[in-house]
């Protein structure tokens, strides 16, 4: 009966170590840090239904690329406050077809069709607060959430076809996206002997996508949001 004992309490003691360790609240060596990351995303920047009420329409997801750096406030060895600061492009393509009505110019009765590719260039700026626990002494989970705002340097939106039923000459859609988006990032990632980093975010846009369109005393809205997945490769100095 005392063996007994004494390994059940062995073993409690091993398991509450296991659990110190997995969720530390150490002092870090280093206050600050400094990464690289380079990546892929895949994006779409939707439109909202009521936008072309009568028009079918879809919004597919593209691919692009990020690069940029990350700095970390290292609270404790389970908590950073990590800003960062990345160029990114974002594509994807789209199609509508539908009356010309929807064009917010005069409806002549055309009735349209037109398919294009869209891209923008963008400089994105994030704040994470990023939880870490220890899975091994030389791997470390991230679990990271925070706010985002994204400044569109450039855009283009390109028509691949472009087909017109009547005399209508105006495209369904000639919008740039609007100059400034703001949202949430969440994701996680793992750090591998103290400086090799993996992850995966999403980013969830929270205001409308698309610049409006002012016509006399009217105002045309496209609403629609931005969202992204992105995958990072980095490294921590």
């Amino acid at each position: 009966m005392k063996k007994i004992l004494l390994g059940a309490v062995l073993a409690l003691t091993a398991t509450g170590a296991s659990a110190a360790d997995f969720f530390s609240t150490d002092r870090c060596d280093n206050l600050f840090s400094f990464g690289a990351r380079i990546g892929v995303n895949t994006s779409n920047r939707t439109l909202k239904s009521s936008a072309f009420p009568d028009c079918y329409h879809h919004e597919s997801w593209g691919t692009g690329f990020d690069v940029g750096f990350v700095a970390g406030l290292n609270i404790r060895d389970y908590l950073a406050i990590q800003p960062g600061v990345f160029f990114e492009t974002r594509g994807g393509n789209f199609l509508l077809m539908g009356s010309a009505a929807d064009s917010a110019m005069p409806s002549d009765g055309s009735e349209m069709a037109q398919a294009g590719t869209r891209r923008s260039y963008n400089i994105t700026i994030p704040v994470l607060a990023s939880f870490r626990f220890n899975l091994s002494d030389d791997i470390k989970w991230n679990v990271e959430a925070g706010p985002y705002v994204s400044f569109v340097l450039g855009s283009s939106l390109k028509n691949k076809s472009f087909v017109v039923d009547g005399p209508a000459e105006q495209p369904l859609f000639d919008r740039k996206p609007a100059g400034v988006d703001f949202g949430i990032k969440m994701g996680t990632g793992l750090q591998v002997l103290g400086h090799y980093y993996v992850g995966a975010h999403y980013l969830a846009g929270c205001i409308d996508a698309w610049k409006d369109r002012s016509i006399g005393n009217v105002t045309k809205t496209y609403g629609g949001v931005t969202k992204a997945w992105v995958f990072t490769l980095g490294y921590d100095f």
